[in-house]
Protein backbone atom coordinates (compact mmCIF):
# COMPACT_ATOMS: atom_id res chain seq x y z
CA UNK A 1 0.00 0.00 0.00
CA UNK A 2 2.67 2.57 0.69
CA UNK A 3 3.52 2.50 -3.20
CA UNK A 4 -0.15 3.96 -3.65
CA UNK A 5 -0.21 7.22 -4.40
CA UNK A 6 -0.73 9.86 -1.71
CA UNK A 7 -4.02 10.68 -2.70
CA UNK A 8 -5.02 7.13 -2.89
CA UNK A 9 -3.70 6.58 0.47
CA UNK A 10 -5.69 9.65 1.79
CA UNK A 11 -8.90 8.37 0.44
CA UNK A 12 -8.44 5.38 2.11
CA UNK A 13 -8.16 6.77 5.11
CA UNK A 14 -10.74 9.33 5.29
CA UNK A 15 -13.48 6.19 5.33
CA UNK A 16 -11.92 5.35 9.25
CA UNK A 17 -12.35 7.90 12.00
CA UNK A 18 -10.25 10.46 13.38
CA UNK A 19 -8.86 8.25 16.07
CA UNK A 20 -7.42 5.90 13.63
CA UNK A 21 -6.11 8.60 11.54
CA UNK A 22 -4.45 9.88 13.76
CA UNK A 23 -2.94 5.93 14.62
CA UNK A 24 -2.20 5.70 10.62
CA UNK A 25 0.12 8.49 10.78
CA UNK A 26 2.26 7.63 12.77
CA UNK A 27 2.97 4.60 10.15
CA UNK A 28 4.89 6.12 8.21
CA UNK A 29 6.15 9.55 6.62
CA UNK A 30 3.80 9.18 3.43
CA UNK A 31 0.97 7.84 5.76
CA UNK A 32 1.50 10.62 7.73
CA UNK A 33 1.31 12.83 4.41
CA UNK A 34 -1.86 11.58 3.71
CA UNK A 35 -3.69 10.58 7.08
CA UNK A 36 -3.28 14.48 8.05
CA UNK A 37 -4.52 15.66 4.33
CA UNK A 38 -7.42 18.05 3.89
CA UNK A 39 -8.85 15.19 1.87
CA UNK A 40 -9.14 13.03 4.79
CA UNK A 41 -9.97 15.66 7.41
CA UNK A 42 -12.55 17.46 5.56
CA UNK A 43 -14.68 14.06 5.64
CA UNK A 44 -15.09 14.23 9.20
CA UNK A 45 -16.04 18.12 9.83
CA UNK A 46 -19.78 18.01 10.08
CA UNK A 47 -21.37 19.23 6.43
CA UNK A 48 -23.12 22.28 8.30
CA UNK A 49 -19.45 23.08 10.30
CA UNK A 50 -19.21 26.37 8.48
CA UNK A 51 -22.06 27.91 9.90
CA UNK A 52 -21.48 26.68 13.04
CA UNK A 53 -18.44 28.48 13.72
CA UNK A 54 -19.82 31.47 11.97
CA UNK A 55 -21.67 32.41 15.39
CA UNK A 56 -18.90 31.75 17.86
CA UNK A 57 -16.82 34.97 18.98
CA UNK A 58 -20.09 36.76 18.37
CA UNK A 59 -20.49 37.72 22.15
CA UNK A 60 -17.89 40.53 23.58
CA UNK A 61 -15.36 39.58 25.81
CA UNK A 62 -15.85 35.97 25.35
CA UNK A 63 -13.08 33.15 24.70
CA UNK A 64 -14.81 31.59 21.65
CA UNK A 65 -12.37 32.19 19.14
CA UNK A 66 -14.46 34.75 16.41
CA UNK A 67 -14.47 33.09 12.68
CA UNK A 68 -11.45 34.82 11.11
CA UNK A 69 -9.29 33.13 13.48
CA UNK A 70 -10.21 29.83 11.35
CA UNK A 71 -8.87 31.42 8.29
CA UNK A 72 -5.45 29.71 7.14
CA UNK A 73 -6.07 26.47 9.64
CA UNK A 74 -5.59 23.17 7.90
CA UNK A 75 -8.83 20.68 8.35
CA UNK A 76 -6.99 18.84 10.63
CA UNK A 77 -6.15 21.57 12.58
CA UNK A 78 -9.78 23.41 12.41
CA UNK A 79 -11.03 19.60 13.44
CA UNK A 80 -8.77 20.12 16.70
CA UNK A 81 -9.88 23.95 17.75
CA UNK A 82 -13.38 22.83 17.49
CA UNK A 83 -12.73 20.26 19.94
CA UNK A 84 -11.07 21.72 22.14
CA UNK A 85 -12.30 25.25 22.44
CA UNK A 86 -14.92 26.88 24.26
CA UNK A 87 -16.71 27.90 21.38
CA UNK A 88 -19.80 29.92 22.45
CA UNK A 89 -22.86 30.48 20.45
CA UNK A 90 -26.36 31.72 20.08
CA UNK A 91 -25.57 34.87 22.12
CA UNK A 92 -23.03 32.75 24.79
CA UNK A 93 -26.20 30.53 26.06
CA UNK A 94 -24.57 27.87 24.47
CA UNK A 95 -21.36 26.02 23.38
CA UNK A 96 -20.67 23.51 21.09
CA UNK A 97 -17.98 21.19 20.46
CA UNK A 98 -17.17 17.80 18.21
CA UNK A 99 -16.45 15.08 20.35
CA UNK A 100 -12.32 14.10 19.74
CA UNK A 101 -12.29 10.23 19.23
CA UNK A 102 -15.80 10.13 16.25
CA UNK A 103 -16.46 14.13 14.94
CA UNK A 104 -19.83 13.88 16.54
CA UNK A 105 -21.46 16.90 17.65
CA UNK A 106 -21.43 18.16 21.01
CA UNK A 107 -23.68 20.68 23.09
CA UNK A 108 -24.22 22.46 26.36
CA UNK A 109 -26.68 24.74 26.90
CA UNK A 110 -25.37 27.38 30.13
CA UNK A 111 -27.77 27.89 33.10
CA UNK A 112 -28.96 31.16 31.67
CA UNK A 113 -30.11 28.98 28.32
CA UNK A 114 -32.20 27.07 30.29
CA UNK A 115 -36.01 27.72 31.76
CA UNK A 116 -35.59 28.05 34.83
CA UNK A 117 -38.81 28.16 37.51
CA UNK A 118 -38.55 32.06 39.03
CA UNK A 119 -35.79 32.91 37.03
CA UNK A 120 -36.40 36.37 37.66
CA UNK A 121 -36.75 35.99 41.07
CA UNK A 122 -33.29 37.29 42.95
CA UNK A 123 -34.68 35.18 45.99
CA UNK A 124 -35.15 31.83 44.25
CA UNK A 125 -31.58 32.04 42.16
CA UNK A 126 -28.57 33.79 42.77
CA UNK A 127 -26.32 33.96 40.00
CA UNK A 128 -22.71 34.41 39.92
CA UNK A 129 -19.79 35.19 37.67
CA UNK A 130 -16.76 32.97 37.40
CA UNK A 131 -13.44 32.75 34.98
CA UNK A 132 -14.41 31.71 32.07
CA UNK A 133 -10.81 30.14 31.23
CA UNK A 134 -11.64 27.77 33.87
CA UNK A 135 -15.44 27.36 32.56
CA UNK A 136 -17.41 27.05 29.66
CA UNK A 137 -19.99 30.03 30.43
CA UNK A 138 -18.92 33.26 32.55
CA UNK A 139 -21.95 32.90 34.83
CA UNK A 140 -23.18 29.66 36.99
CA UNK A 141 -26.70 29.82 39.46
CA UNK A 142 -27.20 28.95 42.96
CA UNK A 143 -31.04 27.49 44.31
CA UNK A 144 -31.55 29.66 47.21
CA UNK A 145 -34.77 29.17 48.30
CA UNK A 146 -35.91 25.50 49.54
CA UNK A 147 -39.19 25.13 46.87
CA UNK A 148 -39.61 22.78 45.17
CA UNK A 149 -37.57 23.27 41.52
CA UNK A 150 -38.16 22.74 37.75
CA UNK A 151 -35.37 23.43 35.35
CA UNK A 152 -36.24 22.74 31.51
CA UNK A 153 -33.96 22.32 28.46
CA UNK A 154 -34.35 22.36 24.64
CA UNK A 155 -32.37 21.84 21.86
CA UNK A 156 -33.32 21.11 17.52
CA UNK A 157 -32.67 18.17 16.91
CA UNK A 158 -31.39 19.35 13.27
CA UNK A 159 -28.37 20.43 15.19
CA UNK A 160 -27.61 17.01 16.37
CA UNK A 161 -25.38 14.35 14.42
CA UNK A 162 -27.58 11.97 12.85
CA UNK A 163 -27.90 8.05 13.34
CA UNK A 164 -26.44 9.19 17.07
CA UNK A 165 -27.55 8.37 20.91
CA UNK A 166 -27.11 11.02 23.11
CA UNK A 167 -27.38 11.40 26.50
CA UNK A 168 -28.05 14.31 28.48
CA UNK A 169 -26.45 15.82 31.64
CA UNK A 170 -27.19 18.34 34.58
CA UNK A 171 -23.41 19.58 35.41
CA UNK A 172 -24.02 20.50 38.88
CA UNK A 173 -22.10 21.21 42.23
CA UNK A 174 -23.40 21.38 45.46
CA UNK A 175 -22.93 24.92 47.04
CA UNK A 176 -23.83 25.55 51.22
CA UNK A 177 -25.91 22.39 51.04
CA UNK A 178 -27.48 22.34 54.29
CA UNK A 179 -30.95 21.29 53.63
CA UNK A 180 -32.48 18.47 55.00
CA UNK A 181 -35.15 17.69 52.35
CA UNK A 182 -34.41 14.47 49.49
CA UNK A 183 -31.93 15.25 46.79
CA UNK A 184 -33.80 12.60 44.96
CA UNK A 185 -35.71 14.61 41.30
CA UNK A 186 -37.56 13.22 38.18
CA UNK A 187 -35.76 13.84 34.93
CA UNK A 188 -37.22 12.96 31.45
CA UNK A 189 -35.38 13.54 28.22
CA UNK A 190 -38.25 13.11 24.81
CA UNK A 191 -39.11 14.66 21.64
CA UNK A 192 -41.85 18.10 21.76
CA UNK A 193 -45.14 15.83 21.99
CA UNK A 194 -44.39 12.65 21.68
CA UNK A 195 -44.93 10.40 24.43
CA UNK A 196 -41.78 7.86 24.10
CA UNK A 197 -39.54 9.86 26.04
CA UNK A 198 -36.96 8.43 29.00
CA UNK A 199 -37.48 9.00 32.26
CA UNK A 200 -35.80 8.41 35.55
CA UNK A 201 -34.95 8.71 39.12
CA UNK A 202 -31.93 11.05 39.81
CA UNK A 203 -29.79 12.38 42.62
CA UNK A 204 -27.93 15.66 43.21
CA UNK A 205 -26.19 13.99 45.78
CA UNK A 206 -25.70 10.47 47.63
CA UNK A 207 -28.06 9.77 51.09
CA UNK A 208 -25.54 10.28 53.68
CA UNK A 209 -25.43 7.66 56.39
CA UNK A 210 -26.18 8.63 59.73
CA UNK A 211 -23.60 10.80 61.62
CA UNK A 212 -22.97 12.12 58.01
CA UNK A 213 -23.42 15.85 57.15
CA UNK A 214 -25.88 16.36 54.35
CA UNK A 215 -23.87 19.37 53.25
CA UNK A 216 -21.06 20.95 55.07
CA UNK A 217 -18.66 23.89 54.66
CA UNK A 218 -15.18 24.09 55.97
CA UNK A 219 -15.79 25.52 59.45
CA UNK A 220 -17.73 22.49 60.26
CA UNK A 221 -15.33 19.97 59.87
CA UNK A 222 -12.78 18.90 62.47
CA UNK A 223 -9.22 19.63 61.28
CA UNK A 224 -8.11 20.16 57.94
CA UNK A 225 -10.18 19.22 55.50
CA UNK A 226 -8.96 16.40 53.00
CA UNK A 227 -8.16 16.60 49.44
CA UNK A 228 -11.62 16.07 47.17
CA UNK A 229 -14.05 17.43 50.04
CA UNK A 230 -14.58 20.40 48.26
CA UNK A 231 -13.95 22.62 45.40
CA UNK A 232 -13.60 26.65 44.81
CA UNK A 233 -15.37 27.75 41.94
CA UNK A 234 -13.84 30.63 41.81
CA UNK A 235 -17.34 32.64 42.87
CA UNK A 236 -16.36 35.27 45.19
CA UNK A 237 -13.84 35.42 48.18
CA UNK A 238 -16.64 34.89 51.28
CA UNK A 239 -18.17 31.93 49.11
CA UNK A 240 -15.60 29.92 47.10
CA UNK A 241 -15.00 27.65 49.79
CA UNK A 242 -18.41 26.46 50.14
CA UNK A 243 -18.45 24.78 46.92
CA UNK A 244 -18.91 20.73 48.06
CA UNK A 245 -18.29 17.48 46.26
CA UNK A 246 -19.69 14.69 47.66
CA UNK A 247 -17.54 11.52 47.40
CA UNK A 248 -18.52 8.13 45.55
CA UNK A 249 -21.66 6.20 46.37
CA UNK A 250 -20.82 2.43 47.11
CA UNK A 251 -22.14 0.17 44.47
CA UNK A 252 -25.56 -1.20 44.71
CA UNK A 253 -26.54 1.89 47.09
CA UNK A 254 -29.74 3.04 45.39
CA UNK A 255 -31.83 2.51 42.45
CA UNK A 256 -30.94 6.01 41.29
CA UNK A 257 -28.99 7.55 38.69
CA UNK A 258 -25.77 9.42 40.56
CA UNK A 259 -23.88 12.54 39.52
CA UNK A 260 -20.50 11.63 38.84
CA UNK A 261 -17.30 13.63 39.19
CA UNK A 262 -15.61 14.96 35.75
CA UNK A 263 -12.45 15.79 34.37
CA UNK A 264 -13.61 19.42 35.12
CA UNK A 265 -14.27 19.45 39.02
CA UNK A 266 -17.71 19.08 38.29
CA UNK A 267 -20.26 16.51 38.29
CA UNK A 268 -22.78 15.24 36.39
CA UNK A 269 -25.73 13.66 36.62
CA UNK A 270 -27.54 11.69 33.97
CA UNK A 271 -31.20 13.01 32.43
CA UNK A 272 -31.60 10.35 29.81
CA UNK A 273 -31.03 9.26 26.14
CA UNK A 274 -32.16 10.02 22.73
CA UNK A 275 -31.87 8.88 19.68
CA UNK A 276 -31.33 10.88 16.87
CA UNK A 277 -32.98 9.75 13.69
CA UNK A 278 -31.96 12.84 11.62
CA UNK A 279 -34.53 12.38 9.41
CA UNK A 280 -36.81 15.38 10.73
CA UNK A 281 -36.60 18.75 12.71
CA UNK A 282 -38.33 18.80 16.55
CA UNK A 283 -37.08 19.71 19.77
CA UNK A 284 -35.49 17.35 22.46
CA UNK A 285 -36.87 18.48 25.88
CA UNK A 286 -34.86 18.18 29.48
CA UNK A 287 -36.84 18.52 31.96
CA UNK A 288 -35.96 18.48 35.94
CA UNK A 289 -38.51 18.55 38.97
CA UNK A 290 -37.32 18.25 42.47
CA UNK A 291 -39.07 18.73 45.46
CA UNK A 292 -38.27 21.09 48.20
CA UNK A 293 -34.18 21.91 47.41
CA UNK A 294 -31.71 24.34 47.95
CA UNK A 295 -27.91 24.60 47.76
CA UNK A 296 -27.87 23.48 43.96
CA UNK A 297 -25.12 25.04 41.98
CA UNK A 298 -25.88 24.56 38.25
CA UNK A 299 -23.78 25.49 35.23
CA UNK A 300 -25.79 23.66 32.51
CA UNK A 301 -27.23 20.56 30.26
CA UNK A 302 -24.41 19.06 28.44
CA UNK A 303 -25.61 17.02 25.53
CA UNK A 304 -23.01 14.16 23.83
CA UNK A 305 -22.63 11.28 22.00
CA UNK A 306 -22.78 7.87 23.83
CA UNK A 307 -19.99 6.07 24.65
CA UNK A 308 -19.21 2.81 23.36
CA UNK A 309 -18.91 0.19 25.76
Amino acid sequence: MLALPEGCIAAVISFTNPRDACRLACVSTAFRSAADSDVVWDRFLPPDYLSAISDTGSVPGSPSPSPSTWLGLSKKELYLRICRCHNLIHNGKMSFWFDLSSGKKCYMMSARGLNLDDADDGFAWNWYSIPEAKHRFPEVVVRAEENPLEIGGKICTSLLSPMTTYVAYLVLAEFRMFSKYSAAAEAAVGLAGSNNGQNRTISFHWEQQDGEYDGFSPDQLDGEPQDGDYDGFSLDQQDEDYVVLFPEPEDGDYDRFYPKKRADGWLESELGEFFNRGDEDNELLMTINAGMKDGLLIQGIEIRPKKKQ
